[in-house]
C-alpha cells in the first residue's frame, strides 16, 4: 500500500524506537539538498504509537489484504447510502461480516502482542467505517490507534433499515385512520378522478436510487469476494506458520534429549 520510493512512508515503516533519529537523519538529508521546507515538515512529524507503527507494517508486509479491507470500507459506506433506497441489507451485512473476519486475521499478523494487538484490531476495525483512518491505514501513515464503536454502528443501521422498510411511519399511519374513520361514514357516489401521471422527476429519482443501489451492492459483493480471498491467503500463512513452529519445536525436543543423554554420558565419564 505504501509508496516505497517516498522517504516519508519509509520512515514510517522504521520501528518506534528507531524514528526519531531516523527522522532527523532525513530532515538533514532534505536540508542538505535544498529542500529546507521539506526539512521542517519531517521535523514536525509525530512519532508513531507501537500499534499504530504495527498497523503500518501491516499495509507493508500484506498490502493485499489491507487493500481487500480498504475496499470492504468503501462498499459498506455506499451500501449504507444506499440501504434504504433498495440495497440488499443481506449483501451489506455479508460484506461486515467478511470485512470482520480480515480485520482479525490481519489483527493476528501484526507484530505486537497484548494490549497492543488489541489496538491494532480497533484501528483496523475503524478503517473499516471511517474514511479518514481508511485512508492513513491504506497510506501506512498511522500515527496513533484509533477506534470506532466496531461493527455494531453498523449493525444498528442495518436494525434501522429493516425497520424504516417494515413499519409505517406516524404520518403513514395516522392517514390510515383517517381513512378507516371516512370509510365508515356514508360515501357519496362521485365519479371516479383519472389516474394521475407519475411525476418525471419523481420517476427519474427513483431510476437514479435503483441504479446506485445496484451499483453499490456490485460494490459490495465484489468486496466480500475480495476480502474472502485475502482472508483465505491469510489463513493459509498462518496455518503454514504453525506447522513450521511445530516442526521447530520437535527439532528443539529432539536437540534437548541428545543434549540430556550427552550430560549423562559425560558424568558417567
Amino acid at each position: 500500500m505504501a509508496n516505497a520510493a517516498d522517504p516519508i512512508d519509509d520512515l514510517y515503516g522504521v520501528d518506534p524506537e528507531e524514528f526519531v533519529s531516523a527522522r532527523t537523519a532525513l530532515a538533514k538529508r532534505l536540508r542538505a539538498d535544498g529542500d529546507r521546507k521539506g526539512a521542517d515538515a519531517v521535523k514536525k512529524l509525530a512519532k508513531p504509537t507501537r500499534a499504530a507503527w504495527a498497523v503500518n507494517r501491516l499495509a507493508r508486509d500484506r498490502p493485499e489484504e489491507i487493500r481487500a479491507l480498504v475496499d470492504a470500507g468503501e462498499a459498506l459506506a455506499g451500501a449504507q447510502e444506499q440501504l434504504l433506497d433498495g440495497a440488499d441489507a443481506g449483501v451489506l451485512r455479508g460484506a461486515a461480516e467478511a470485512a470482520r473476519r480480515l480485520v482479525d486475521a490481519l489483527a493476528d499478523e501484526a507484530p505486537v502482542e497484548g494490549p497492543a494487538r488489541d489496538k491494532v484490531r480497533a484501528t483496523l476495525h475503524a478503517a473499516t467505517v471511517d474514511e479518514d483512518v481508511r485512508q492513513d491505514v491504506a497510506a501506512g501513515r498511522v500515527v496513533r490507534e484509533r477506534s470506532a464503536s466496531g461493527f455494531g454502528g453498523l449493525d444498528a443501521l442495518l436494525a434501522s433499515g429493516f425497520e424504516a422498510r417494515a413499519t409505517p411511519s406516524r404520518k403513514g399511519e395516522g392517514r390510515k385512520k383517517q381513512g378507516a374513520a371516512k370509510a365508515e361514514e356514508p360515501v357519496e357516489t362521485t365519479v371516479a378522478p383519472e389516474p394521475r401521471k407519475p411525476d418525471a422527476r419523481e420517476v427519474r429519482r427513483r431510476r437514479d436510487a435503483l441504479r446506485r443501489a445496484k451499483e453499490a451492492e456490485a460494490k459490495a459483493e465484489d468486496a466480500v469476494t475480495g476480502a474472502q480471498r485475502s482472508l483465505d491467503q491469510v489463513e493459509s500463512t498462518i496455518e503454514a506458520r504453525r506447522r513450521d513452529l511445530a516442526e521447530a519445536q520437535s527439532a528443539l525436543t529432539e536437540a534437548r534429549d541428545r543434549r540430556e543423554r550427552a550430560e549423562r554420558a559425560a558424568a558417567e565419564d
